[in-house]
């Protein structure tokens, strides 16, 4: 049966392109290239090709706006099945419209749609050569406006208990509800705001995917319908994409994409993405390369080995305990705004039948987010930068550990990897932990430990100590966190990443601070390897139960606070780089490291104040 185009009523989603070079070609030339492509993908992938049936009007234009269409069938088999002799017969369309030098393509097929932005990103000649994918900055300022009713957004912090990767918003004015602080770390992927598209299109709410140069408005009712609307949005496109008075980062709260590689370095982090994360209307993967994501990201981890002075690194891919292999990313900055990401295998990845297949979903740049200690991340194939608030962390306490010689790296007393309990606070004891043990409330002078301090170090932990001062009024409750600097060097920089993992610690475990819950964690575990890790006033005792009882003694009016106790940062380096924010010397990696920090330092102490405890930072005073 052929079709006619009085017959198509598709769901207006679009993907936009412009000529390059102001060198137009025509619609039906780019149709005939699509058309050769997907023939050409389904028999790569060793499927049965589409085939196209006539169209009786495969070419049109309307009030400037030129029009080609395909109408294909494809056979596929049902995800839920395996075997032969069962197909799904699906019919498919191909829209692709030009007005001047821009183009709005439209696919009913999500998954064509991505190989063909794909293709078109590497191709060197021939048709899709000729045209360019309309960049983030360009669809913000043509199609993101106020009022903006949902939101589809990403994490650029590294993935923490306590902060979600992704989220979903919806309200009626999203930009006044975003939150300065908590959502600095988030940028959008996708948006709905409401805008005048023209004078029949007030009030239309619109979707935008600054990222694949996409927009979508809905179902239309008719041909007429969506050839109309085709031609407002690319006019609207042609006039507003590179006015200069219009935002480019229209949610200034949020993350914003960068087009530079200067200043980018330092990774150390890489978060696998599956499918479902990320998924904001773009339509489903491959339904064999799901499965593997599903799989493989569930259990997948990268050690990460940075390349000195720039955003390049080695990763060593690992599926739960078993290596894979290693493979090479390379970052260049290529002609534009645009970011390459290459990827090479090093070694590996040929021990089973399925390495072939986790090869190349790890060298898909848009499965990957990488995390730099620059406070920029990688994400989806842009960089990104936090919009991080003028507003600085000041609750910090420092503490010198050269003062009696404290290995400030090494947060535990160690007997080969074994935690050595028995020598927590020994006199051979230069962890981190042995400080706390003898010293604590007294650091700074390495005065005696007063008050009870026990130890809850372990999987489950409520803190690695609590200290209880009751002859204070009211007692003063402490929970204390203790890591050890990633660094053992005496002129150590500053580093964000060895602050997120304890400040992760702190806040999964803040429900603590109530004395009941408490009370109930250190009686449950009372009879374990902990048990005699319990000091009072200096002295250790046998076991808990002492400890226990003054706590059912207590009353609910206590004072709490949180403690962080993290080495890395030194006092010399920290007002260094303070004395270059009061100077304006903004554009620096060490600023944005501590701006990233005050951020991290700040969540958490708004979350401690939210449940009434203060919340400081220790750190060495050198």
């Amino acid at each position: 049966m052929a079709i006619s185009s009085d017959q198509c009523t598709p769901y207006l989603s679009v993907a936009l392109y412009r000529a390059k070079n102001e060198q137009a070609i025509g619609p039906s030339d780019l149709l005939t290239a699509i058309r050769d492509f997907a023939k050409e993908n389904a028999e790569k992938k060793g499927k049965e090709k589409p085939r196209f049936p006539t169209v009786l009007d495969p070419w049109i234009e309307v009030e400037g706006t030129t029009i080609a269409l395909a109408h294909y069938v494809e056979k596929r088999v049902p995800s839920w099945f395996v075997g032969e002799g069962i197909t799904d017969t699906l019919n498919q369309l191909i829209i692709v419209a030009r007005r001047g030098s821009l183009y709005a393509l439209l696919f009913s097929d999500n998954g064509l749609r991505s190989s063909v932005s794909k293709k078109v990103l590497r191709a060197a000649d021939g048709p899709f050569a000729s045209i360019t994918r309309l960049s983030s900055s360009q669809i913000n300022k043509a199609f993101v406006e106020s009022e903006v009713r949902t939101l589809w957004l990403s994490g650029t912090h590294r993935r923490t208990a306590i902060k979600p990767d992704s989220k979903i918003l919806s309200g009626l004015e999203l930009e006044t509800s975003l939150d300065p602080l908590g959502d600095q770390t988030y940028y959008f992927s996708s948006v709905r705001s409401t805008m005048s598209l023209s004078d029949d299109l007030t009030g239309a709410v619109v979707g935008a995917s600054p990222s694949g140069g996409r927009i979508w408005i809905g179902p239309t009712r008719s041909w007429n319908e969506f050839t109309r609307s085709i031609g407002i949005i690319l006019d609207r496109a042609a006039t507003c994409m590179n006015d200069a008075a219009r935002p480019d980062k229209p949610l200034p709260i949020l993350a914003s994409t960068i087009s530079t590689l200067d200043g980018i370095e330092q990774p150390y982090d890489l978060a696998f993405i599956v499918p479902e994360q990320v998924h904001d209307g773009d339509g489903e993967a491959d339904e064999g390369e799901l499965r593997w994501l599903q799989q493989f990201g569930d259990a997948a981890r990268f050690e990460v080995t940075a390349v000195a002075g720039s955003a390049n690194f080695e990763a060593d891919v690992y599926w739960a305990t078993d290596r894979l292999g290693r493979l090479a990313y390379d970052f260049e900055q290529s002609t534009g705004a645009d970011i390459r990401l290459k990827i090479r295998q090093v070694d590996g990845f040929n021990n089973n039948d399925r390495d072939p297949e986790i090869l190349t979903i790890c060298r898909d740049p848009g499965n990957l987010t990488v995390y730099f200690d620059t406070g920029h991340t990688y994400s989806r194939g842009h960089f990104y930068e936090a919009r991080f608030r003028d507003a600085r962390f000041s609750d910090w306490q420092w503490v010198s550990m050269a003062h009696d010689e404290t290995d400030f790296w090494q947060e535990k007393p160690l007997d080969g990897k074994r935690f050595a309990v028995e020598n927590t606070g020994n006199a051979e004891d230069k962890s981190l932990f042995g400080m706390v043990a003898r010293h604590w409330p007294n650091l700074a002078e390495r005065g005696p430990q007063t008050g009870w301090l026990v130890c809850d170090d372990g999987a489950m932990e409520s803190a690695d100590f609590i200290h209880i001062d009751d002859a204070s009024n009211p007692p003063e409750l402490t929970l204390i966190h203790v890591k050890g600097s990633g660094s053992d060097k005496n002129n150590r920089g500053l580093s964000v990443s060895d602050y997120e993992v304890v400040v992760g610690q702190a806040i999964k475990n803040l429900r603590h601070i109530d004395r009941g819950l408490l009370r109930e964690k250190l009686g449950a575990n009372a009879d374990g390897v902990l048990e005699n890790a319990v000091w009072h006033n200096g002295q250790r005792q046998e076991n808990r139960g002492a400890l226990l009882a003054m706590l059912d003694g207590l009353g609910s009016n206590m004072k709490t606070t949180v403690v962080v106790f993290q080495p890395r940062a030194r006092r010399s380096v920290f007002n260094s780089i303070r004395g270059r924010m009061d100077d304006g010397d903004m554009n620096r990696s060490d600023v944005r490291r501590m701006q990233q920090l005050d951020a991290l330092l700040l969540g958490a102490r708004a979350d401690c104040f939210s449940l009434g405890a203060e919340f400081r930072v220790i750190a060495d005073d050198s």
